[in-house]
């Protein structure tokens, strides 16, 4: 092998090295935006789920409220005819 010939497989490597080092460094900008999504989609599933948590709370507080006015409401004979 020739010395042009050397120097020719050294800079056709040198490109192919290039074009790989661009690649990753698209890759990892990449991951670094899937990893802002990430962040971002657990924040707003903690979020979601705090509200459901309390909306549950909100709702089970209701039932007991109601049940309540039920439960004195068979008790009270007075207002039942039958």
């Amino acid at each position: 092998m020739t010395d042009g010939e050397k120097l020719d497989l050294i800079l056709s490597r040198l490109d192919k090295m290039d074009s790989l080092e661009s690649e990753i460094q698209d890759m990892k900008k990449e991951i670094q935006d899937m990893k802002k999504d990430i962040s971002a989609v657990k924040r707003q599933v903690m979020k979601s789920t705090a509200e459901l948590k309390a909306m549950d709370e909100i709702i089970l507080d209701e039932v007991e409220r109601v049940h309540l006015i039920l439960d004195k409401h068979k008790k009270d004979k007075s207002t039942h005819t039958a």
